[in-house]
């Protein structure tokens, strides 16, 4: 029996699939952000107090384990700390830092990945939108989501969004990032659609590619002036030389990253140059665990937790189903009313999930705001027809309302 540490902040899936192996775990969690009395806690920007707890968990733990991104360079240092298996600490560095993960791609003997610069100012922004052109993209280097991402489509747009952003950075990182710097990278605009792509790096760096591509849809593309992932869809559509196109640049990228004994989760965008790669997740992609739990009959978990202890990735898909999330946000910002045609969204027979995340009455607006989703929705059926008569239905008819 085997027992992992979760690092930061846990959730029921995981630790439902470490049940299922008859294994146990102990959750240490962030104080900083909940009351945790009743479990083991740290303050993670306190190295002293992190150092202590770590030491009192030496010879208790076998495996360390994370799922959010807030916590992966924490859980690299505890494991190097304890001596065990786990992500190298400057391989999980580069996975939350675009400008560090960037450097990395650009040591790749191809093109990988986008042309981009530091923002350490106003006219490093604009020096670097002379020399590569609109349209650009000004995104935080560390933060998760799609958190004050911008597109400009000329000088004017950049420096309004650019004074926007720096107008807010600091509360949104105080949300959402507590204790990490804000940082600013500026990129071309990858023209194309979008894709992602999980994989698992094994204790000796040889790199597993899940077969199953998800295809995704933006705000930019239902019509939004907003890069959200607003849906991810199983079967991707792509043909199955434009897929492999997609395997093999991911693996270059993970490579690149240096990652060891962990998931990778990689967004590409398919351009006219061919694919380039978004950033990597050194983590399972979100919601990923259904979809392929739904669509293919594959338990992402527990190859991750086979990999936090050494163990070869066992991945095997047992059928090719439909699947979707989606995220919704509104199209306008303002109070948070509801759903349109919520109670026909009930009754689809591949809706598999509902989960409302704002309160009537309250605040919401574009992720490039600073805002979170106000709803997602699953949808599975083994009857693709049916469910693509479901997916058309809330594309067409599912909305947010504002006032």
């Amino acid at each position: 029996m085997s027992t992992f540490l979760i690092v930061g902040k846990s959730f029921s899936g995981i630790e439902n699939s470490i049940s299922e192996r008859g294994d146990s775990l102990i959750v240490l969690v962030d104080s900083s952000v909940k009351n945790t009395s009743q479990k083991l806690s740290v303050d993670f920007s306190d190295r002293s107090s992190l150092d202590n707890t770590i030491n009192s968990l030496v010879g208790k733990v076998d495996a360390v384990f994370w799922v959010y991104e807030n916590y992966v360079t924490h859980a690299a240092y505890i494991a190097k700390s304890l001596g065990i298996l786990g992500l190298p600490v400057e391989a999980a560095e580069r996975a939350t830092d675009k400008l560090l993960m960037r450097q990395a791609f650009s040591k790749v003997p191809e093109e990988i990945s986008a042309n981009y610069s530091l923002v350490e100012n106003e006219e490093s922004l604009l020096d670097f939108a002379k020399k590569q052109g609109f349209p650009l993209v000004i995104k935080p280097a560390n933060l998760t989501k799609s958190l004050l991402v911008t597109k400009s489509q000329n000088k004017s747009e950049l420096l309004e969004n650019y004074k926007k952003t720096i107008a807010i950075i600091d509360k949104v990182y105080s949300r959402y990032a507590p204790g990490r710097p804000p940082k600013l990278i500026v990129e071309e605009f990858l023209e194309g659609a979008a894709y992602s792509v999980e994989a698992f790096a094994d204790k000796n760096g040889i790199i597993h590619i899940l077969d199953q591509i998800v295809d995704y849809q933006t705000g930019y593309d239902i019509g939004y002036d907003d890069n959200f992932h607003y849906s991810r869809i199983l079967p991707s559509k792509l043909s199955h030389s434009d897929q492999a196109a997609l395997r093999k640049i991911a693996k270059l990228g993970v490579q690149a990253l240096g990652m060891r004994n962990s998931p990778a989760h990689v967004e590409i965008i398919y351009t006219e140059r061919g694919p380039r790669i978004v950033e990597i997740g050194a983590r399972n992609g979100g919601y990923r665990s259904r979809m392929h739990r739904l669509a293919n009959g594959l338990d992402i978990n527990q190859i991750s937790l086979d990999l936090a202890i050494g163990k070869q990735p066992h991945i095997i898909a047992t059928k090719n189903e439909s699947c979707a999330v989606l995220e919704l946000f509104p199209k306008t910002p303002g109070k948070f009313l509801g759903i349109n045609n919520e109670d026909g969204l009930k009754e689809l027979s591949s809706l598999k999930y509902l989960k409302i995340k704002q309160k009537i009455g309250g605040r919401v607006g574009k992720s490039s705001d600073g805002y979170k989703m106000c709803a997602i929705i699953a949808l599975h059926n083994t009857d693709a027809a049916q469910f693509n008569k479901d997916l058309e239905f809330v594309n067409n008819q599912v909305r947010i309302r504002t006032a």
